[in-house]
């Protein structure tokens, strides 16, 4: 990749981010008499009036816009892989939710996001009708490993590992083929969030190290032996470093008995304050990944606020579990 293609782009999109979400809105919606008023304040930020909608319609409206901007993008041709990047969650968030839809006997048409690489709908026909090697390779191998491991041992969260493990897996090798030091920081960080998530809650359910070995995903900063050896132990110290630094500790006070929601929010903070360090990078490929999670997270805060009013959650608890704007 080369950074002067990315002039125009990381101009625009720099131009966007005046507009996005910040600290002072946030505490204008939660303070909002209800998710009315709370959503109408979203307009200046490029968003439709939902106000009078429900979650469901919310989240359609939420969905529309994250697809309207990855489409819009992709007409930069030099923008594709770094959209992929983000698209690909989407992919095999959908194959989890076919899966495990499937071996529940449910219908998964309307959990399904419109957001990946892979037409939804197509997905789910080739799903339905027993077509999956229609699929590309990576997300086909995916759901048929994952469906497998469900029927034989009746466990989604099993079937959930294989499909984060392809996932990851993808993510590590498109980055490669864009030798981009700053996008291989940011997967490799992705990834070391993924597994501390993982040895914290094998811990909460009582797994062993055996088991944390097969669920922990290559590729991190961290080395899966270091993680292994640092549970056994009872601690989380292989992942010592200053973005994880925080997630570290309240992930060592959950294994404890200590409150997840903080750990989580931890977990996310590091991922995003990594991208956010790209205010004096001129141009080139990182900005363009900075704007992108910066969208998920504006996304993710949108619905929080809005879905929480909507049932009454205080305004103090909506707060907590919040993600840090770092726009």
């Amino acid at each position: 990749m080369k950074d002067a293609d990315f002039l125009f782009l990381t101009a625009l999109l720099r131009t966007r981010e005046t507009s996005m979400l910040k600290s002072d809105k946030i505490d204008r919606m939660l303070d909002a008499q209800g998710a009315d008023d709370a959503a109408k304040l979203l307009i200046d930020c490029g968003y439709p009036d939902m106000s009078g909608m429900n979650a469901d319609m919310v989240e359609v409206v939420l969905q529309k816009r994250r697809a309207d901007i990855y489409y819009e993008l992709s007409a930069y041709e030099y923008a594709r892989a770094l959209l992929d990047l983000f698209r690909a969650k989407y992919d095999y968030h959908n194959a989890k939710t076919l899966v495990k839809a499937a071996g529940a006997g449910i219908d998964a048409t309307r959990l399904l996001s419109a957001s990946g690489r892979i037409d939804a709908a197509a997905m789910n026909e080739a799903f339905a009708a027993d077509r999956v090697g229609d699929l590309p390779p990576p997300v086909a191998e995916a759901i048929s490993g994952a469906a497998g491991i469900l029927s034989r041992t009746g466990s989604p969260q099993l079937a959930d590992i294989e499909i984060d493990k392809a996932y990851y897996a993808e993510l590590a090798s498109l980055v490669k083929t864009m030798k981009n030091d700053f996008i291989a920081g940011y997967i490799s960080l992705l990834i070391d969030s993924a597994n501390l998530r993982i040895a914290v809650r094998s811990s909460r359910t009582g797994r062993d190290g055996a088991f944390l070995q097969s669920a922990l995903i290559p590729g991190g900063n961290v080395g899966i032996e270091q993680i292994v050896a640092a549970y056994n132990d009872g601690a989380l110290d292989a992942f010592a470093g200053d973005r994880l630094a925080q997630a570290v500790g309240l992930g060592m006070e959950i294994m404890r008995g200590g409150s997840q929601t903080q750990f989580e929010r931890a977990c996310d903070d590091a991922v995003l304050l990594y991208v956010t360090d790209t205010a004096f990078i001129s141009f080139g490929p990182a900005p363009v990944v900075a704007y992108l999670a910066k969208l998920e997270w504006e996304i993710t805060v949108v619905r929080m606020i809005l879905t929480g009013k909507m049932t009454g959650i205080s305004k103090d608890v909506i707060r907590e579990r919040l993600r840090e704007c770092h726009v």
